[in-house]
C-alpha cells in the first residue's frame, strides 16, 4: 500500500511532466502556426468555388462584425455598475414536485 506522501510526490511529478510537455508542444507548434497564418489558401476550385458576389458578401459580414465588436468592446461601463443579469433559482413549485415524484415511482 502506498504511503500519502508517495502519491503525493508521483502526482507532483506526474503534474510536472505534463506541464513540461504542454510548454514543449507549445513552443514547437508556435512556428508552423505562424507559418500555417502567413500562407493564404489558394481559392478552391471546381463546383464549390466561391461566387463574387459570395466573396463580397462575406467581406461585407466581416467588417460589419469587426465595427460591431469595436463599439462594444469600447463602450465604458461606469464604475460599480449593475451586474447585466443575475441568476437565481426558483424552487419547484408544488405541482411540479408532484408531477416529479410520480414519474419516478412509475
Amino acid at each position: 500500500m502506498r504511503s500519502r506522501r508517495d502519491s503525493a510526490r508521483s502526482r507532483r511529478e506526474f503534474l510536472k511532466l505534463v506541464a513540461a510537455g504542454s510548454a514543449a508542444a507549445l513552443v514547437s507548434a508556435a512556428p508552423a502556426a505562424s507559418a500555417i497564418a502567413a500562407e493564404k489558401p489558394a481559392p478552391r476550385e471546381g463546383k464549390h468555388a466561391r461566387s463574387a458576389a459570395l466573396r463580397k458578401e462575406i467581406g461585407d459580414q466581416e467588417q460589419y462584425l469587426a465595427r460591431a465588436l469595436k463599439v462594444i468592446r469600447e463602450y465604458s461601463l461606469p464604475p460599480g455598475s449593475d451586474m447585466a443579469f443575475v441568476f437565481k433559482p426558483m424552487k419547484a413549485s408544488s405541482a411540479r414536485r408532484a408531477n416529479a415524484r410520480a414519474e419516478r415511482s412509475k
